[in-house]
């Protein structure tokens, strides 16, 4: 847990075999409804597919860090005179604004 008492909202951190699941099933998806025709081979953009989704997550990890370190700085000004939750989604949604990451 952070310092300053800071109580970050719950996320589930999904693990790659788990990404890797919900790739094929969005590729089989994709494919039986005839939205895309595949090019290279299924395993190649299944692996594909698997890279982006964990560097998106890896990339929202850091985000997170980031916004924990702003947290301890207003925590360390501000004393317990706010709604932590509230204020790391707000530290977060204008991060993401402002550097211009998709979540």
């Amino acid at each position: 847990m952070p310092e300053f008492g800071i109580r970050l909202p719950v996320t589930m951190r999904l693990q790659e075999p788990q990404v890797k699941h919900l790739c094929q099933k969005l590729l089989l998806t994709l494919r039986s409804n005839q939205l895309i025709t595949l090019r290279v081979g299924e395993a190649d953009i299944l692996k594909r597919m698997v890279e982006i989704f964990m560097s998106n997550l890896r990339a929202e990890d850091d985000l997170n860090r980031e916004v924990e370190k702003l947290m301890q700085q207003y925590a360390a000004k501000m004393g317990a005179s706010f709604d932590k939750e509230k204020m790391f989604q707000m530290i977060k949604k204008q991060l993401i604004k402002d550097k211009g990451i998709i979540i």
